[in-house]
């Protein structure tokens, strides 16, 4: 769960990642200024969050029951990494005696090794790679849609690999992210893997509210809940 954690930490910085130099130079004029905004607009949403707490809630599922939740207290250090604090530990799981318990802690096992592999295969979307981006917008298969009156998306298909694709939804102004999603697979197209997350605003900051990642075939979810953000006094 770790790993997902770090994603989660490192998704304001997509917009300041995805949209660099050499992305906005093949944009066309206008999105080009729009999606400039959107890149300073997330670099102050990352500066600007420095001066907050929160608490981090992250739930592992299997089959839609929640197996363990860890939740912490955040906020940024002096070094600008995240400092936290454990609140609630997932309690010791019982072993079963004998061939039963044998079974299970293999079947464990298996999980985090999927678990891990997904997670691993997601640190390649997320932050998003320029270079694979321009890829993309080189080969004339980008897109710009309107998702309703409020909101516009960036796709980005075959952006690691054939068949999968990236999504970056902006507000119509491109001043704030608002959702990033990412459709993937590890060795077969037919065992998606998904991640979903969905943005929330501060009066001077937008952050990731919920990030969700799920191996839909396994029945596996990891889900990280950031909430209560609180100003750090001066």
């Amino acid at each position: 769960m770790k790993t997902t954690m770090n994603v989660a930490r490192g998704l304001l910085l997509c917009a300041a990642v995805a949209l660099s130099q050499p992305v906005l130079a093949q944009a066309p004029g206008g999105l080009k200024e729009k999606l400039l905004a959107a890149k300073q607009a997330a670099a102050q949403s990352q500066q600007a969050l420095r001066s907050y707490t929160w608490i981090e809630k992250t739930e592992l599922s299997y089959k839609g029951e929640v197996k363990n939740t860890k939740i912490n207290s955040c906020r940024y250090g002096t070094d600008g990494k995240v400092q936290k604090t454990v609140i609630q530990e997932p309690p010791p799981a019982d072993k079963k005696p004998g061939l039963r318990g044998k079974i299970i802690e293999k079947k464990k096992g298996e999980m985090q090794e999927e678990l891990q592999a997904a997670m691993a295969l997601v640190h390649q979307y997320v932050p998003p790679d320029p270079g694979l981006i321009q890829v993309v917008i080189g080969a004339g298969q980008a897109s710009l849609s309107q998702q309703g009156p409020e909101l516009v998306a960036l796709t980005f298909p075959n952006y690691l690999k054939a068949g999968d694709a990236l999504t970056l939804t902006l507000d119509s102004a491109f001043k704030a992210m608002r959702r990033i999603g990412v459709t993937t697979y590890m060795d077969d197209p037919a065992k998606p893997v998904t991640l979903a997350v969905q943005m929330a605003s501060l009066p001077d900051a937008s952050y990731p509210a919920s990030v969700t990642l799920g191996i839909p075939a396994s029945s596996i979810e990891v889900r990280v809940t950031n909430s209560n953000y609180q100003r750090v006094a001066p």
